[in-house]
């Protein structure tokens, strides 16, 4: 079964988490806080295990070599690993890093799937992993908001985003030691390259790469790139918890 983008099949990828918020939250949301971690453990542990189930095609049509599509530092990939720790640890800074860093991508990754018309069929573990862990992490996290584990102040969110972009450049330094140590062009957070088919390639466009020494950089990009980060994370901060405290108080001042 071959993909085409904006096929009733890829149509379906990009409604389906909205219907599966839905249900998961209506047969949730009566939960107390610790049935429902168990229920976010579970969830994580499914993806992790998509994620696994994937490495391991991979692994074997490399002839068992390795291979830096084994190593779990793409966004999305790593977005499985932070939720599972999320609930497991209880930590704050885990659920907000998925909820700002992780979600975006995720989502973008069911609407924008042009990668998925390189397989010669989706009925694999690669490709299932792929439609089934974006969607998961989609849904996951954004029931994870809804029924009250992602707490978020201003002070969380700039630790978040001093995090971020301590992942964001190690990133650029991992792809730069597997680019020219193996030979292997791993691009672990986009700091290479913007994924085909995202409004991220107007970025790309700006200026040129260059090179230091054997590191390949596109400064522009990467500027660029921190900045957009950046400003998407501080909307969705902003939008989900900074602006309705904000309405709330404002609600309290006119009630008194």
């Amino acid at each position: 079964m071959t993909f085409m983008m904006w096929s009733p099949l890829h149509i379906f990828m990009i409604i389906s988490p909205v219907l599966l918020i839905i249900i998961l939250y209506q047969l949730t949301k009566d939960n107390g806080k610790e049935e429902n971690r168990r229920v976010g453990i579970i969830l994580s542990t499914i993806l992790v295990g998509l994620l696994v189930l994937r490495n391991i095609e991979i692994w074997m049509n490399k002839g068992f070599s390795f291979h830096y599509e084994l190593v779990p530092l793409q966004v999305c990939h790593f977005a499985n690993i932070v939720l599972l720790y999320a609930f497991y640890k209880r930590n704050n800074t885990a659920f907000a890093l998925a909820f700002t860093l992780n979600l975006i991508p995720a989502y973008l990754s069911v609407v924008f799937a042009n990668g998925l018309e390189n397989y010669t069929t989706i009925i694999n573990f690669r490709g299932l992993a792929y439609i089934l862990g974006h969607i998961g992490i989609s849904v996951v996290t954004i029931w994870a908001y809804m029924v009250g584990f992602i707490q978020m102040t201003f002070k969380t969110y700039l630790k978040t985003l001093r995090t971020m972009l301590v992942l964001f450049f190690s990133g650029l330094i991992i792809n730069n030691l597997f680019n020219s140590l193996l030979n292997q062009p791993s691009n672990y957070f986009y700091t290479q390259h913007p994924e085909k088919g995202t409004p991220l390639e107007w970025f790309y466009e700006f200026g040129r790469m260059i090179s230091i020494g054997a590191f390949d950089i596109h400064p522009i990009y990467l500027i660029l790139l921190s900045i957009f980060g950046s400003f998407l994370t501080f909307v969705l901060y902003f939008t989900a918890f900074a602006l309705p405290t904000i309405l709330e108080r404002s609600e309290q001042i006119k009630r008194s």
